[in-house]
């Protein structure tokens, strides 16, 4: 059997509709399958992201803003589907202190294929 490029557009159209919004957060835990959300959210981040879709895969770009977290130190970020009930994914990265005036952009690309 082979899974048509048409029914995988299919499938990102669907997860793509489906991505609420974005977090970052400071916890620096290894991300594992089992995580089931962020190990410690910053709820000042809680933003609807950008989502732009190419054959098989969507891109969600998360922008915290200047005037969001400073003198936090962010580790952390995730995508989150359906109202904010399921997390896509969880990303872990080396802490990074954010100034006032600095502006983080987090830019994810879910690649879809088919086997």
């Amino acid at each position: 059997m082979v899974f048509l490029n048409e029914g995988v557009n299919r499938v990102r159209d669907l997860f793509e509709e489906d991505v609420f919004k974005c977090q970052a957060g400071e916890g620096q835990t290894a991300p594992s399958a089992s995580d089931t959300g962020l190990e410690t959210p910053d709820s000042t981040t809680l933003l609807t992201p950008d989502t732009v879709v190419a054959d098989k895969a969507i891109q969600v770009t998360h922008t915290i803003n200047s005037a969001i977290g400073g003198g936090t130190t962010y580790a952390e970020q995730e995508t989150q589907l359906d109202s904010g009930d399921t997390s896509a994914n969880r990303i872990v990265h080396t802490p990074l202190a954010k100034g006032a005036s600095d502006e983080f952009i987090y830019i994810t690309t879910f690649f879809l294929r088919s086997i």
